[in-house]
């Protein structure tokens, strides 16, 4: 099993582009993100698949550039990257995908 963990302090969880890519639902996959939310106490953990994580930044990042006429509008080089709560809202708490118990 492989975890990779980000944490936010404040604001969104930060990330980058390149690790979207249009990916089908595995659900044997063991590839998870642990997204730590240090901003409450007490702290809340959002445990997601990878392939969804990864398919939620690349359909986020085309769905922005369709609506910024096909580029970022400040900065075209940029490939910054925020993840909010709203976007991974359903994965709170849910170790029972790493056969944990919370």
């Amino acid at each position: 099993m492989h975890v990779y963990v980000k944490t936010r302090g404040r604001g969104t969880w930060q990330t980058d582009v390149r690790r979207g890519t249009p990916t089908p639902d595995s659900p044997d996959d063991d590839r998870f993100w642990l997204f730590v939310d240090l901003t409450r106490t007490p702290t809340d953990f959002y445990v997601a698949p990878e392939w969804w994580v990864e398919n939620d930044i690349y359909e986020t990042y085309q769905a922005d550039l369709v609506r910024f006429g096909g580029s970022r509008p400040h900065n075209p080089k940029s490939t910054h990257h925020g993840m909010s709560e709203e976007r991974i809202a359903q994965w709170r708490g849910r170790w029972d995908i790493l056969g944990l118990q919370a």
